[in-house]
């Protein structure tokens, strides 16, 4: 009998941290997209308070993608599997815009991107995906 009540409180209190987790994370780091045309993507990254120090952003698109003009500058694109990266150092509580400009039109249903950082507090690694 002590047992299954040592392992239900145990699992509530699983529970009630990856809730607490998942919370924070949305509270550190969020986004959606403000634009997403075959052509045209605009990712607003919203940062809250305390920031990050660095973000990375990894849009995916279809490999073969030709892209026309990233603001700011991509960091690495791998063409082949469709993965563009931006390393953003030194990041400010607020919003951050990501524009993308595509020579290639794409499907919009096709696009997404994840933004991973540190959580300030925990200094555990965190990953946030945008459809």
């Amino acid at each position: 009998m002590k047992l299954q009540k040592y392992l239900t409180c145990t699992a509530a209190l699983f529970f009630c941290l990856c809730l607490a987790g998942a919370g924070l994370a949305e509270s550190i780091i969020s986004g959606h997209y403000s634009s997403k045309t075959p052509t045209r993507l605009i990712l607003e990254i919203n940062i809250g308070s305390p920031a990050p120090e660095n973000l990375i952003v990894i849009q995916h698109v279809p490999p073969g993608t030709a892209v026309a003009n990233a603001s700011p500058a991509l960091k690495k694109y791998n063409k082949k599997k469709g993965e563009i990266r931006w390393l953003l150092r030194n990041v400010q509580a607020g919003t951050l815009r990501l524009q993308l400009t595509l020579q290639t039109p794409v499907n919009p249903d096709m696009v997404h991107a994840e933004i991973r950082c540190k959580n300030p507090a925990s200094r555990q690694m965190i990953t946030t995906t945008v459809r």
